[in-house]
């Protein structure tokens, strides 16, 4: 993980697709810009459309330095898309991608998203029980999108598979999810559990 003490790098997992409604872009544009006026840098896919783009547009509008991660054959299909100015690392496959973003991340903030984001948010929640110091993570919900999911671990709790679903922790805005990866302490206790409502 970075280590600056100043301010963090904060991973955002979400999705190319634009979502449902417009909500979405504008949740996802108000986490880039939130993320600005904090100080922090985002670390994301450098997608240009969808939920990446609209975090990464918003986050650039602030200020913020962005580093996008993705796989050379991806780049080689989105040459075409409306980047943001950000540092871009190529990598040889979406493995090598999602461990690049997870090394250079601090904590890490899920917007909906589809299989990627899942795959990516699951590496991080495994890492952390594990016991790896990989950073805190949280779901930002835009319209109760983790509620199944959410429900679906909670159950393997329940049956012994996990042990610690408490991991995830949910957001309803960004805000709050901002507040909720900062550094220990800073606001301790906050947050929801998986089988609990979104944090107040």
């Amino acid at each position: 993980m970075d280590t600056s003490e100043s301010s963090q790098s904060i991973g955002v997992f979400c999705g190319f697709a634009p979502g449902p409604s417009a909500r979405y872009a504008e949740v996802a544009t108000a986490l880039g810009a939130g993320l600005a006026v904090r100080g922090h840098r985002l670390v994301y896919g450098a997608g240009g459309l969808g939920l990446m783009g609209a975090v990464a547009r918003g986050a650039s509008a602030g200020g913020a330095p962005i580093l996008g991660v993705i796989p050379e054959f991806l780049r080689a299909k989105e040459m075409g898309d409306d980047l943001p100015p950000q540092e871009i690392v190529l990598t040889s496959d979406l493995l090598e991608r999602k461990r690049v973003m997870i090394d250079r991340s601090d904590a890490f903030i899920a917007l909906p998203g589809g299989y990627g984001t899942l795959d990516e948010v699951f590496e991080v929640v495994s890492m952390a029980a594990l016991g790896q110091d990989v950073g805190p993570i949280v779901l930002l919900d835009v319209d109760d999108d983790w509620r199944s999911l959410l429900d679906y671990v909670d159950g393997l709790e329940r049956r012994g598979f996990v042990r610690d679903a408490g991991i995830l922790r949910v957001a309803t805005t960004p805000e709050q999810a901002l507040d909720l990866v900062a550094p220990a302490g800073a606001l301790a206790g906050t947050g929801a559990p998986l089988s609990g409502q979104a944090a107040p």
